[in-house]
């Protein structure tokens, strides 16, 4: 073999093993959980409940049914209403014909249930029956327009992409996040802030947590609304979940709201905070920051204290006035219709 043509061959050869070997080494990115479109099984259904010793009009019936991903669902059944309300547990799978069985007990009582897609959830047990249908439930301050003085940081128009001028990343620079058409913007690519500082507010925010049935947990619809850059309430799809300081609506690592007020994965959602900064002399907080939070129109927490800063925020010299703070935890969360009203001290 020629020599130059020989010295090119290995040279070739080094070039590739080179490569591979950079690519070995090149750890896999992990894949980020997408968002599912609504499946027309998951969400909250409302009708009525018949036991046979109940006088007429039959009794309230509720339910909440969230995905679990493959296919599976687990269902809350609330059969009454008050102290003498009966809660039962179903889990099952969709069928091949779209139809979704469950089975569950309550009571010592074994019940099964069916859900027609879009149409309607049956519920047996003995002669005991209940029947309902897809319910949508709204925040009643969904789409709130701000009062006279406030400060748009989101504005919202329906099928309008908004401006997301009053924000910037955390470097000071142009806000990353995408502009949508039906006027939110998705969350993408690092947290974001005010451009302006706040002290003491009224905060009204919209968000839509994304369906992602297959996941769990803190990955499942993860984003939060930072007060001050340091204070985190949590956005989560804690839908059908037990309240905790770190599922949605909590003070994380310092309150658990009274209840779950959320929504389904996939409805618009609303916060209404009235939020008092801490009093700081020195440099030392002299006087905790509180936070009162309206959740979806229920009030979930009233003058909670935050005395530190919670998971995620941003840490050093405590300032105030301060940005407000939004999280990209990785999930195509959606936030819309954001403004602030300055409270006088």
């Amino acid at each position: 073999m020629d020599r130059k043509l020989l010295m090119l061959v290995i040279a070739g050869i080094v070039a590739v093993a080179s490569a591979s070997a950079m690519y070995a080494a090149a750890p896999a990115k992990a894949p980020k959980p997408a968002e599912e479109p609504d499946d027309g099984v998951q969400g909250e259904y409302a009708g009525t409940y018949r036991p046979p010793s109940a006088p007429s009009p039959s009794e309230k019936a509720e339910a909440k049914v969230i995905g679990e991903g493959g296919g599976t669902y687990r269902c809350i059944l609330t059969l009454g209403e008050g102290d003498k309300a009966v809660k039962v547990e179903l889990k099952g799978k969709a069928e091949d014909d779209g139809r979704v069985r469950l089975a569950g007990e309550a009571g010592g009582a074994s019940w099964t249930a069916l859900i027609e897609k879009g149409k309607a959830l049956s519920a047996m047990s003995g002669k005991d029956s209940a029947l309902l249908t897809p319910a949508v439930r709204k925040s009643p301050t969904e789409g709130a327009m701000p009062p006279p003085g406030a400060i748009v940081l989101l504005p919202f128009e329906d099928g309008k992409k908004p401006s997301l001028d009053a924000w910037a990343n955390m470097k000071g620079e142009a806000a990353p996040w995408v502009p949508q058409d039906d006027g939110s913007v998705l969350v993408k690519g690092g947290n974001i802030q005010t451009r302006q500082a706040f002290t003491n507010v009224r905060l009204h925010v919209e968000f839509r947590c994304p369906y992602m049935p297959a996941a769990r947990g803190q990955g499942r619809g993860n984003s939060g609304v930072y007060l001050q850059s340091r204070y985190e309430c949590q956005v989560l799809d804690s839908f059908g979940l037990a309240p905790k300081d770190n599922e949605c609506g909590g003070l994380y690592s310092v309150s658990t709201p009274k209840v779950i007020a959320s929504l389904p994965p996939g409805r618009w959602q609303t916060y209404d905070i009235t939020f008092r900064a801490p009093t700081v002399e020195d440099g030392k907080i002299v006087k905790p920051a509180t936070a009162s939070v309206v959740h979806n129109g229920i009030e979930i927490h009233k003058d909670v204290k935050i005395d530190h800063v919670t998971t995620a925020g941003v840490g050093g010299p405590i300032k105030s006035p301060a940005p407000l703070m939004l999280q990209d935890h990785g999930n195509p969360v959606r936030f819309r219709n954001i403004w602030i009203v300055e409270l006088k001290e």
